[in-house]
């Protein structure tokens, strides 16, 4: 995350929807206070366990 960012941008730009993003960051209890520098999952975590890890948005 950057400064600037918000939550609806970054959906909007990997072409997922804020309840995805929501749904995959439970770490996020407040979708108005994110911060730059924190991470935040754009794609499902993996299924099954020893597969990649899905991207990260800085």
């Amino acid at each position: 995350m950057k400064r600037g960012d918000n939550l609806t941008k970054i959906a909007r730009m990997f072409h997922v929807t804020l309840d995805q993003i929501l749904e995959w960051n439970p770490q996020i209890e407040n979708p108005d206070l994110i911060y730059p520098g924190q991470r935040i999952r754009v794609a499902p975590p993996p299924e099954e366990e020893g597969e990649y890890d899905a991207p990260f948005r800085e």
